[in-house]
């Protein structure tokens, strides 16, 4: 009888999703990230507390000798989505000029080594805009029924205001920046939406001969623009991973974090 009952309970969790969440939270762990489950956040818009599913966090530090001159914090406010229906990407055939992905994201830093823009470039190297080399601008959740709700959109909007809220809330205070970077300490936190998907994702774009051309694509980024007066970091940087390649997308993401590492190091005159 208990063992039936626990078969029934994890079946129960398979088909929520909750394990879904599970999966994603342990990929965190094995990656080397810090991770908490449940965040509460203050939707501004409609003026109660909300929770999203994952908060993650990776902290590399610098030190010269046994002071340390730099801090930082890369965060992911992250929503689980399980789909019995592919999501299918809309690619915005961008300008490369606008794929620029460096401080439009939700980066708060001071007391850096030198001017915000010459630290632009070390953040576009490893961003999912460049790497893809195209932005989404919408997405398709295929063989859904005309009057059920998206839930592409409703995740975007969760994750962007989960993300402005606990940027707003870990953000320090201080100058952007420093000469003396030993008696005034760098501190940067990155926050990134992301929503994990457990389903197929596609991108649909059109051919040179006006055909509907369909692939598979382990992620995608877009700039989410949220128009409201509450909220005000619009266009947001939300990027999709599906669940499989989210360890993927967090090795990424480390090695942005190492590259701006490595960058103010340099500049510091300690490389």
């Amino acid at each position: 009888m208990r063992k039936e009952l626990i078969d029934s309970i994890i079946k129960d969790l398979e088909k929520s999703g909750f394990s879904t969440e599970l999966r994603a939270r342990q990929i965190f762990i094995d990656s080397g990230w810090s991770v908490s489950a449940g965040y509460g956040y203050l939707d501004k818009d409609e003026d109660k507390s909300r929770e999203i599913d994952i908060v993650a966090t990776k902290v590399a530090d610098l030190e010269n000798g046994e002071k340390e001159y730099t801090h930082t914090e890369f965060h992911v406010c992250g929503e689980v989505k399980k789909s019995e229906r592919p999501w299918v990407v809309f690619d915005q055939h961008s300008h490369p000029s606008l794929l620029s992905c460096a401080w439009n994201n939700l980066i708060s830093a001071i007391n850096l080594p030198g001017r915000p823009v010459q630290f632009a470039e070390t953040l576009k190297k490893s961003s999912p805009i460049r790497r893809n080399g195209w932005l989404g601008s919408g997405i398709h959740e295929s063989f859904k029924k005309p009057d059920q709700p998206s839930r592409w959109y409703g995740s975007f909007v969760s994750v962007s205001k989960a993300s402005e809220y606990y940027y707003d809330s870990i953000s320090p205070d201080g100058a952007n920046q420093t000469d003396d970077i030993l008696n005034n300490p760098c501190e940067i936190h990155f926050v990134q939406p992301l929503v994990i998907l457990n389903a197929p994702l596609f991108r649909a774009t059109l051919s040179d001969e006006g055909e509907i051309v369909v692939e598979e694509i382990n992620s995608a980024a877009f700039k989410f623009d949220y128009p409201s007066k509450h909220y005000k970091n619009s266009p947001y940087r939300v990027d999709v991973v599906r669940l499989e390649h989210l360890g993927e997308y967090l090795s990424l993401m480390d090695r942005r974090q190492q590259e701006l590492c490595s960058t103010i190091e340099a500049r510091a005159g300690f490389a």
